[in-house]
């Protein structure tokens, strides 16, 4: 009986220790419109988890549905929906998020892809709060209504940070514009055993039209002409996964997809290189994570950041062509034990403990 007293007495001690904590540390709210699996969703999650050890986080959502990503239990979620649609709906979301600000006493907003950053702006200047609003899309994707909010909006916005030094150049007239490249991590896990499918070419992402994944299919498929050990291995979803699958079978190539994986630490390490079909990108983390893992990388030279990822550690590839793609197929497995060698090359630009230093100085220098 005493020692279960004793249990719970200090299970009392360490809540309150941790409230204490809690009340003491600044706060920093992070709005992102979901944490479904992308680019952006994964960076938000990741540096939400990063600053829970040192400051008060808050996590806004516009819906918790299809959540890929995992949280520090210390971190409050909190979902501001709507039943409203346009712009009734987008004006109680400013609303409910300046009344959010205010009731968590926040020191600062980081906000994450274009139209969020625009509702958060707007919220912050209600309650004079600074505000980061980080692009993760190249510029000229956002056009129409939302286009010239953000020309009226951003120049409230304490600091804009864009993913590459070319979109860099569309915001000369903002006055607080950086380049901060996204945190990468890649956690090693023995799960997901991709050696079984061996000897492969990788390539993952959301299926959806942008990224024409069809167009790499169809360079597999000249590829497999001469490689038939080949096997096409993808990891995502999404509008175009059952399109995608009808063409791999009409081709006859060898494709195995896997659906949305968590950790891709094993399909990255035991392929034979990445290859990246996209017509457009705000960076590519996935680029970023295969070199990370020592895996030499082919890529259209799309908008904007495969060409400040690939030097010499993979191919740039003229976009849309579908030929060259297969091509450079062919010089990875000619050149893979130069381009292996540097690979890791990338550690001192995008490795997570460099961007993450970055970062912590960013919002030192305005977190109030």
């Amino acid at each position: 009986m005493w020692s279960l007293i004793t249990m719970l007495d200090e299970k009392l001690e360490s809540k309150i220790a941790q409230k204490t904590e809690t009340q003491g540390q600044k706060c920093i709210v992070l709005v992102v419109s979901s944490l479904r699996m992308g680019g952006a969703e994964k960076v938000a999650s990741f540096l939400a988890n990063a600053f829970s050890g040192v400051y008060k986080v808050v996590l806004v959502l516009w819906n918790k549905e299809e959540q890929f990503y995992a949280l520090d239990s210390r971190i409050k979620v909190e979902v501001i929906s709507s039943k409203y649609y346009g712009i009734l709906g987008n004006i109680k979301r400013v609303k409910a998020l300046a009344k959010l600000f205010k009731e968590q006493n926040a020191s600062l907003v980081i906000s994450f892809i274009h139209q969020t950053n625009i509702l958060a702006i707007l919220a912050s200047q209600f309650r004079r709060i600074p505000i980061i609003a980080t692009e993760h899309s190249i510029y000229t994707s956002l056009s129409g209504v939302w286009s010239y909010l953000r020309l009226l909006t951003y120049p409230y916005a304490t600091c804009i940070t864009t993913l590459t030094h070319k979109d860099l150049r569309h915001y000369g007239s903002l006055k607080n514009v950086r380049v901060m490249p996204n945190p990468i991590s890649v956690k090693k896990c023995d799960s997901n055993n991709c050696e079984i499918f061996k000897p492969y070419v990788l390539s993952v992402g959301r299926m959806i039209k942008s990224k024409h994944f069809d167009e790499l299919l169809s360079a597999f498929k000249i590829f497999s002409a001469k490689h038939p050990e080949f096997t096409l291995l993808l990891i995502g979803d999404g509008d175009e996964y059952e399109r995608l699958k009808k063409q791999a079978q009409e081709l006859g190539i060898k494709v195995v997809f896997l659906g949305r994986l968590e950790n891709l630490y094993n399909a990255y390490i035991n392929a034979e290189f990445f290859a990246l079909s996209s017509h457009k990108e705000g960076l590519s983390n996935v680029l970023i994570e295969a070199l990370l893992c020592g895996i030499p990388v082919v890529s259209y030279d799309c908008p904007y950041g495969p060409n400040e990822i690939i030097e010499d550690n993979g191919y740039l590839v003229e976009l849309g062509n579908v030929e060259s793609l297969a091509e450079h197929f062919e010089k990875v497995l000619e050149n893979k034990e130069i381009l292996i060698k540097n690979t890791l090359k990338i550690k001192k630009r995008f490795d997570e403990k460099v961007v993450l230093e970055k970062w912590h100085a960013l919002v030192k220098e305005f977190i109030v």
